[in-house]
């Protein structure tokens, strides 16, 4: 049997305290894997050339001698597979050293995802929010099953789950596409750990996110919104507290209403997310336009867009705030703020019956550009996609909306040649139509004709669509139509 036992350090694995973790390089016949001491040092005590610890730094000796330590345990560990006759494979070695070492203290899901999520929040560029969403996503799974071993995700878990999600708590789709990404991203973290086999999402498909039209306002919601904001309306709305213990009876709702709509309004005309709001500062300012880093993705990929500003964009930024926030009072998380944007669109003088989040304002931004013909690749810009295909998702919306309008001419043709608004008007004494005529246009009863063929002088009866034979003639002249 063939093995190495080498000191190594992954230096893309830097925390935020400019740290690296120890490794430990182990191979065996051929196949390597990387065993974690628990320890790390500062990134620029590590030589990536020889890579060893620099000599000439404090601590030097202990942290050699912990390194030699843990390569003897190592070494211990495959030397008692030996005395035994055993083969040892670097699965078996890696998860006796983890267990001796106290890194993994159980086996269930809940403690290693939690763990690796706290990990990844310390050594990964992976934003926050993502961050923030896995932990969510691990709350919901313990409501499902308070206690889950690694051993028990197979591919009748993930079904059943997957239907726990779906009909029992009625989410959507793209929920349940979400959650089972999460638990596909840990479980495969855990095979190519070696600690779980087979991998259960072999034979269970997650699919792709399923393609739903996004909520937005329309032009005319937007501009009605921004009335109801300029007039000050909101402002006057009270209410009435629910508990009997609350200091005043009564509190003023609507200066809450105000200020998240002004936010709100603000994201509409620019199309930035909740987050880019929440942090938008005064020295983004910069002349006509707003000049911002975005942070976008699970990744924390970062884009810097320039969004012009125009005059009603521009009367809703505080640019006196000592702060420097462009928003004085803090922008409130994204579920409080979607819980009263929903209440203000119930209100009696706003009445926008629509499924409405803060996201939606970015979508308002992107569907309203494009309807007003800015072209795709300008919008895309300022929304800071990476790829022009993540902005045509809106463009496919506004094509729909076009189509709807067009179909208004087939509509219109439709009616114009439709007989049925038509009265045919026939001759009783020859049978021969003499003309058409749109009804509704004259506004007589009945009106004298003569026909071209046979002279015969009739009535037509407008309301009964009937000729009527007349043998004296009204005083009116009769309507003759004279054939080329």
């Amino acid at each position: 049997m063939r093995y190495t036992i080498n000191f190594d350090c992954k230096t893309h694995h830097i925390s935020k305290d400019k740290k690296i973790p120890i490794l430990l390089r182990v191979s065996i016949n051929g196949v390597h894997d990387y065993l974690n001491t628990g320890k790390r040092i500062k990134e620029t005590h590590y030589d990536t050339n020889t890579k060893s610890v620099k000599s000439g730094i404090a601590g030097f000796s202990a942290l050699t001698s912990f390194i030699d330590r843990q390569k003897v345990r190592v070494e211990n560990i495959i030397s008692d597979f030996e005395k035994k006759g055993e083969v040892a494979t670097l699965f078996k070695v890696k998860d006796i050293y983890e267990r001796e070492t106290g890194k993994v203290k159980s086996d269930s899901f809940y403690d290693f995802a939690e763990e690796t999520i706290k990990w990844e929040r310390e050594n990964t560029a992976i934003s926050d929010s993502t961050l923030n969403n896995y932990t969510k996503e691990i709350k919901k799974l313990k409501v499902y099953r308070a206690k889950l071993s690694i051993h028990d995700i197979d591919k009748k878990f993930l079904e059943t789950y997957k239907f726990y999600l779906l009909e029992t708590l009625g989410q959507a789709k793209n929920t349940a596409y979400h959650a089972m990404c999460f638990l596909r991203k840990y479980t495969k973290k855990l095979f190519d750990d070696g600690k779980i086999s087979p991998y259960p999402f072999a034979k269970f498909q997650v699919g792709s996110p399923f393609e739903v039209d996004p909520d937005y306002l329309e032009p005319e919601e937007l501009s009605k919104l921004h009335d109801i904001y300029d007039s000050l309306e909101l402002t006057k709305i009270i209410r009435t507290a629910k508990s009997k213990y609350t200091k005043y009876k009564e509190f003023n709702v609507g200066e809450k209403y105000q200020e998240i709509l002004r936010y709100f309004l603000v994201a509409c005309y620019t199309g930035l997310r909740h987050s880019d709001i929440k942090t938008l500062r005064r020295e983004h300012i910069k002349g006509k336009f707003i000049v911002k880093e975005m942070i976008k993705g699970r990744e924390g990929r970062r884009k810097t867009v320039r969004i012009p500003i125009r005059k009603r964009l521009f009367s809703l930024l505080d640019m006196s705030n000592p702060t420097g926030l462009i928003f004085a009072n803090p922008v409130m998380e994204d579920s409080q703020t979607n819980k009263y944007l929903k209440a203000i669109m119930a209100l009696p003088i706003v009445k926008i019956d629509k499924h409405i989040t803060f996201h939606c304002a970015r979508h308002s931004f992107a569907i309203i550009s494009l309807l007003l013909g800015i072209k795709i690749e300008v919008v895309s810009d300022i929304l800071g996609h990476s790829e022009l295909t993540t902005t045509q998702r809106y463009a496919r919306v506004v094509d729909r909306l076009r189509e709807q309008e067009m179909d208004k001419w087939d509509k219109m043709a439709k009616e114009e040649f439709n007989s049925d608004n038509l009265h045919d008007i026939i001759c009783p004494g020859c049978e021969n139509t003499v003309m058409k005529l749109e009804k509704g246009v004259i506004a007589l009863n009945k009106i004298p004709m003569i026909c071209p063929y046979c002279a015969t002088t009739f009535a037509f009866n407008l309301k009964e669509s009937s000729p009527v034979l007349t043998e004296k003639m009204p005083v009116y002249a009769p309507m003759q139509v004279i054939t080329a």
